[in-house]
């Protein structure tokens, strides 16, 4: 008989309500989420729920914290013997964790890196050693990437060997079948984040600006989703891009998103600051070039730089010689997408699900 496991979380990614049906291999497992899309996501993010994700009922949110005031009551009818939850800081996720333990139900936590001031936390802080105390007796700490496990080990190191690495689930399966990028006269580049300070949108129009004046009739395709929309769409104007930069508002479905990726063929992404990215993932999948900071945890580890990508600081010179790189050498696009596309076979939401499944029954706290 199949343990039961039930995933919190805050909204309802596409890629998590696909790994919950994938997750039904080995578990009978539900999924719930605090609501479906932030007021920052598209609304093309919404896809089905299905019969095993739901939105919990009776929900408050404040300052990106939310309580659901049905969640023991969930608890209860569902009996889960395993409850994952996505992050430390939820209320919900506490009100679990405390229900488990008075339970018998083994818990896993799984987050992110943690961040301060938008940068990479390196220190105890009271906020850590706060978040390491309550959550003392938790079975297990997944996380979405080795620099986090390295980081969790630091910032918690009670929780010894009960921090793992594991992955977010990726959605990558129709990217392979995308074809090997061709050479051309102009090439697509691609900028498909969120339009954010630490993404660094403007500076990816200024990169292309420069790209575009060499090699005429380039295009920019971009998101629209961020507080920067505006000031980048004057940045477009004033260097007369219009007819070069595209804004991504056309989608209407999460199932047409690997299309965008498709009709791109470099992938121009100079952050401050990120996590790990999806995108570049996707990217890698589809068989773009990749031209990447070297401020992007993990994902700035599986591009070798100059074997599968480049890995540029955040200057304008370095992303346009990377640039350049591909344009001059051409076969350099076939050469990395057969490389990219193995190194990410792994992270599909299938693997993810199989990943999850070895680390909860080979593990001794599990």
């Amino acid at each position: 008989m199949k343990k039961r496991l039930v995933y919190i979380s805050n909204i309802a990614t596409p890629y998590q309500i696909k790994l919950c049906y994938a997750l039904q291999n080995y578990f009978d497992s539900e999924f719930w989420f605090h609501e479906h899309v932030f007021k920052d996501r598209p609304e093309w993010w919404k896809i089905d729920l299905g019969p095993k994700c739901k939105i919990l009922k009776y929900v408050l949110k404040r300052n990106g914290r939310y309580i659901s005031l049905d969640i023991i009551g969930e608890l209860r009818r569902f009996a889960p013997d395993i409850v994952m939850l996505i992050g430390f800081t939820l209320p919900s996720n506490y009100i679990a964790y405390r229900w488990a333990k008075k339970n018998n139900k083994k818990t896993i936590i799984f987050t992110e890196s943690f961040r301060r001031r938008g940068r990479f936390q390196e220190r105890k802080t009271l906020k850590s050693r706060l978040l390491e105390n309550i959550y003392k007796n938790v079975n297990a700490v997944f996380t979405c990437h080795e620099d986090a496990t390295d980081q969790l080990k630091l910032l918690f190191d009670k929780l010894g060997q009960k921090v793992l690495t594991a992955q977010y689930p990726s959605d990558i399966d129709e990217y392979f079948k995308h074809p090997l990028r061709e050479e051309k006269s102009a090439y697509t580049y691609l900028f498909p984040n969120r339009l954010i300070d630490i993404y660094n949108p403007l500076l990816a129009i200024d990169i292309f600006s420069e790209v575009n004046r060499r090699y005429p009739n380039s295009k920019l395709l971009m998101n629209t989703m961020g507080e920067l929309f505006d000031q980048c769409k004057l940045r477009t104007e004033s260097l007369g891009l219009t007819e070069n930069v595209v804004f991504l508002n056309q989608i209407k479905s999460w199932d047409e998103l690997h299309l965008v990726y498709k009709e791109s063929d470099i992938l121009l992404f100079p952050a401050n600051f990120s996590n790990g990215n999806f995108t570049i993932v996707e990217a890698m999948a589809s068989g773009m070039g990749i031209v990447i900071s070297n401020k992007i945890l993990w994902n700035s580890k599986i591009i070798n730089n100059g074997v599968n990508g480049y890995v540029c600081e955040v200057k304008k010179e370095d992303f346009l010689a990377a640039v350049q790189n591909y344009i001059a050498n051409p076969k350099l696009l076939k050469n990395h997408a057969i490389i990219n596309r193995e190194k990410v076979k792994p992270l599909t939401i299938a693997s993810t699900a199989k990943l999850f499944f070895n680390l909860i029954s080979t593990n001794q706290h599990l």
